[in-house]
Protein backbone atom coordinates (compact mmCIF):
# COMPACT_ATOMS: atom_id res chain seq x y z
CA UNK A 1 0.00 0.00 0.00
CA UNK A 2 0.90 3.40 -0.54
CA UNK A 3 2.35 4.80 2.18
CA UNK A 4 -0.65 7.87 2.55
CA UNK A 5 -3.75 5.15 2.76
CA UNK A 6 -1.37 3.37 5.27
CA UNK A 7 -1.95 6.94 7.49
CA UNK A 8 -5.07 6.89 6.94
CA UNK A 9 -6.04 4.10 8.25
CA UNK A 10 -3.83 4.09 10.86
CA UNK A 11 -5.41 7.20 12.09
CA UNK A 12 -8.89 5.50 11.65
CA UNK A 13 -8.20 2.81 13.68
CA UNK A 14 -6.92 5.05 16.45
CA UNK A 15 -10.16 7.39 15.76
CA UNK A 16 -8.56 10.14 14.12
CA UNK A 17 -10.34 10.55 10.98
CA UNK A 18 -11.88 13.45 9.73
CA UNK A 19 -12.92 15.80 12.49
CA UNK A 20 -16.44 15.48 12.49
CA UNK A 21 -17.99 19.01 12.40
CA UNK A 22 -20.15 18.24 15.65
CA UNK A 23 -20.57 22.19 16.66
CA UNK A 24 -21.27 24.72 14.22
CA UNK A 25 -18.95 26.62 13.46
CA UNK A 26 -18.07 29.70 15.81
CA UNK A 27 -18.74 31.92 12.92
CA UNK A 28 -20.41 34.58 14.84
CA UNK A 29 -23.90 34.76 14.11
CA UNK A 30 -24.31 38.39 13.34
CA UNK A 31 -26.29 39.92 16.09
CA UNK A 32 -29.00 42.06 15.38
CA UNK A 33 -28.31 45.88 14.98
CA UNK A 34 -26.55 46.52 17.87
CA UNK A 35 -29.63 47.84 20.42
CA UNK A 36 -31.31 50.45 19.38
CA UNK A 37 -29.42 53.52 20.92
CA UNK A 38 -31.57 55.01 23.60
CA UNK A 39 -33.30 58.17 22.93
CA UNK A 40 -31.35 60.67 24.17
CA UNK A 41 -32.82 62.31 26.58
CA UNK A 42 -34.50 65.29 25.81
CA UNK A 43 -32.41 67.95 27.23
CA UNK A 44 -34.18 70.34 29.58
CA UNK A 45 -35.12 73.50 27.94
CA UNK A 46 -33.51 76.62 29.42
CA UNK A 47 -35.93 77.44 31.90
CA UNK A 48 -37.33 80.91 30.41
CA UNK A 49 -35.95 84.01 32.13
CA UNK A 50 -37.98 85.63 34.06
CA UNK A 51 -38.89 88.88 33.01
CA UNK A 52 -37.90 91.91 34.94
CA UNK A 53 -40.68 93.19 36.95
CA UNK A 54 -42.02 95.98 35.71
CA UNK A 55 -41.34 99.19 37.31
CA UNK A 56 -43.81 100.13 39.88
CA UNK A 57 -45.39 103.67 39.11
CA UNK A 58 -43.93 106.42 41.07
CA UNK A 59 -46.64 107.34 43.86
CA UNK A 60 -48.77 110.49 42.11
CA UNK A 61 -47.37 113.34 44.74
CA UNK A 62 -49.72 113.84 46.97
CA UNK A 63 -52.05 116.59 46.78
CA UNK A 64 -51.21 119.95 49.11
CA UNK A 65 -54.16 120.12 51.41
CA UNK A 66 -55.84 123.02 49.87
CA UNK A 67 -55.33 126.07 51.56
CA UNK A 68 -58.75 127.04 54.06
CA UNK A 69 -59.91 130.26 52.04
CA UNK A 70 -59.92 133.30 53.87
CA UNK A 71 -62.86 134.43 55.97
CA UNK A 72 -64.73 136.43 53.84
CA UNK A 73 -65.85 138.79 56.59
CA UNK A 74 -63.82 139.69 59.93
CA UNK A 75 -65.45 139.13 63.01
CA UNK A 76 -68.31 140.92 64.64
CA UNK A 77 -66.59 143.64 66.71
CA UNK A 78 -64.34 144.29 64.18
CA UNK A 79 -66.12 144.02 61.16
CA UNK A 80 -68.71 147.29 62.77
CA UNK A 81 -65.64 149.33 63.07
CA UNK A 82 -64.24 148.67 59.93
CA UNK A 83 -67.32 149.11 58.53
CA UNK A 84 -68.31 152.56 60.18
CA UNK A 85 -64.88 154.02 58.98
CA UNK A 86 -65.83 153.50 55.55
CA UNK A 87 -69.24 155.56 55.95
CA UNK A 88 -68.12 158.10 58.43
CA UNK A 89 -65.24 159.17 55.40
CA UNK A 90 -67.92 158.93 52.98
CA UNK A 91 -69.77 161.71 55.38
CA UNK A 92 -66.48 163.46 55.64
CA UNK A 93 -66.32 163.63 51.67
CA UNK A 94 -69.72 165.14 51.39
CA UNK A 95 -68.59 168.16 53.67
CA UNK A 96 -65.26 168.50 51.96
CA UNK A 97 -67.46 168.80 48.28
CA UNK A 98 -70.14 171.48 50.06
CA UNK A 99 -66.84 173.12 51.47
CA UNK A 100 -65.36 173.38 47.94
CA UNK A 101 -69.23 174.71 46.68
CA UNK A 102 -69.72 177.58 49.10
CA UNK A 103 -66.19 178.72 48.11
CA UNK A 104 -66.89 178.79 44.46
CA UNK A 105 -70.20 179.92 44.85
CA UNK A 106 -71.20 183.65 42.73
CA UNK A 107 -67.64 182.77 40.94
CA UNK A 108 -66.41 181.63 37.18
CA UNK A 109 -65.50 178.27 39.09
CA UNK A 110 -68.61 177.40 40.15
CA UNK A 111 -69.82 175.71 37.15
CA UNK A 112 -67.00 173.40 37.02
CA UNK A 113 -67.80 172.63 40.85
CA UNK A 114 -71.69 172.57 39.48
CA UNK A 115 -71.17 169.91 37.09
CA UNK A 116 -69.95 167.54 39.76
CA UNK A 117 -72.30 167.99 42.61
CA UNK A 118 -75.06 168.34 40.60
CA UNK A 119 -74.93 164.10 39.39
CA UNK A 120 -74.32 163.33 43.04
CA UNK A 121 -71.05 162.20 44.76
CA UNK A 122 -72.20 158.37 45.46
CA UNK A 123 -75.11 157.65 42.66
CA UNK A 124 -73.60 154.00 42.91
CA UNK A 125 -73.64 153.58 46.94
CA UNK A 126 -70.39 152.46 46.86
CA UNK A 127 -69.43 153.13 50.41
CA UNK A 128 -72.61 151.53 51.40
CA UNK A 129 -72.22 148.32 49.43
CA UNK A 130 -68.18 147.89 50.68
CA UNK A 131 -69.58 148.78 54.99
CA UNK A 132 -72.37 145.86 54.03
CA UNK A 133 -69.96 143.57 52.78
CA UNK A 134 -68.29 142.83 56.28
CA UNK A 135 -71.10 141.41 57.63
CA UNK A 136 -73.10 138.43 57.34
CA UNK A 137 -77.15 137.96 57.50
CA UNK A 138 -75.89 137.05 61.41
CA UNK A 139 -73.97 140.32 62.59
CA UNK A 140 -75.59 142.76 59.99
CA UNK A 141 -76.84 145.52 62.11
CA UNK A 142 -79.71 146.53 59.49
CA UNK A 143 -81.39 148.98 61.17
CA UNK A 144 -78.59 151.14 62.14
CA UNK A 145 -77.10 150.97 58.43
CA UNK A 146 -80.23 151.70 56.68
CA UNK A 147 -80.88 154.80 58.66
CA UNK A 148 -77.26 155.51 57.96
CA UNK A 149 -77.73 155.17 54.09
CA UNK A 150 -81.09 157.38 54.15
CA UNK A 151 -79.40 160.00 56.27
CA UNK A 152 -76.50 160.30 53.73
CA UNK A 153 -78.78 160.24 51.35
CA UNK A 154 -80.45 163.24 52.46
CA UNK A 155 -77.20 165.22 52.44
CA UNK A 156 -76.34 163.86 49.37
CA UNK A 157 -79.65 165.41 48.09
CA UNK A 158 -78.91 168.61 49.52
CA UNK A 159 -75.99 169.31 47.85
CA UNK A 160 -77.70 168.97 44.55
CA UNK A 161 -80.43 171.12 45.52
CA UNK A 162 -77.68 173.92 46.21
CA UNK A 163 -76.07 173.51 43.21
CA UNK A 164 -78.77 174.20 41.11
CA UNK A 165 -80.20 177.22 43.35
CA UNK A 166 -76.54 178.18 43.33
CA UNK A 167 -76.74 179.22 39.71
CA UNK A 168 -78.76 181.99 40.65
CA UNK A 169 -76.83 185.33 40.30
CA UNK A 170 -78.12 186.18 43.28
CA UNK A 171 -76.32 183.30 45.10
CA UNK A 172 -74.88 183.21 47.32
CA UNK A 173 -78.30 183.87 49.20
CA UNK A 174 -80.53 182.18 51.62
CA UNK A 175 -81.94 179.42 49.03
CA UNK A 176 -78.15 178.26 49.23
CA UNK A 177 -77.44 178.74 52.98
CA UNK A 178 -80.69 176.68 53.72
CA UNK A 179 -79.66 174.06 51.52
CA UNK A 180 -75.63 173.75 52.89
CA UNK A 181 -77.79 173.52 56.66
CA UNK A 182 -79.94 170.58 55.35
CA UNK A 183 -76.74 168.83 54.25
CA UNK A 184 -74.79 169.51 57.13
CA UNK A 185 -77.37 168.20 59.89
CA UNK A 186 -78.03 164.96 57.48
CA UNK A 187 -74.64 164.21 57.94
CA UNK A 188 -74.26 165.14 61.51
CA UNK A 189 -77.29 162.45 61.62
CA UNK A 190 -75.42 159.90 59.22
CA UNK A 191 -72.13 160.07 61.37
CA UNK A 192 -74.05 159.23 64.45
CA UNK A 193 -75.35 156.12 63.02
CA UNK A 194 -71.97 155.40 61.95
CA UNK A 195 -70.89 155.51 65.41
CA UNK A 196 -73.48 153.39 66.83
CA UNK A 197 -72.42 150.46 63.99
CA UNK A 198 -69.18 150.79 65.12
CA UNK A 199 -70.35 150.57 69.26
CA UNK A 200 -73.02 147.89 68.78
CA UNK A 201 -75.58 149.73 69.57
Amino acid sequence: MRPYTARVRAGRALGLGKSTNTSASTRPNPTKASATPSKAVPTTAPAKTTAPPKPTKAAAPAKAPATTAPANKPAAVQARKQAAAILEKEDQDFRDLLAQGVKVTGTSDFTAWYQKAIVGLDMKQNAFSKADAYFTADTEPTDLIEQWRSDNGDANAAITQYAEVGTSPDAPDAATRKDAADCLAALAKADKDAEKIANGN
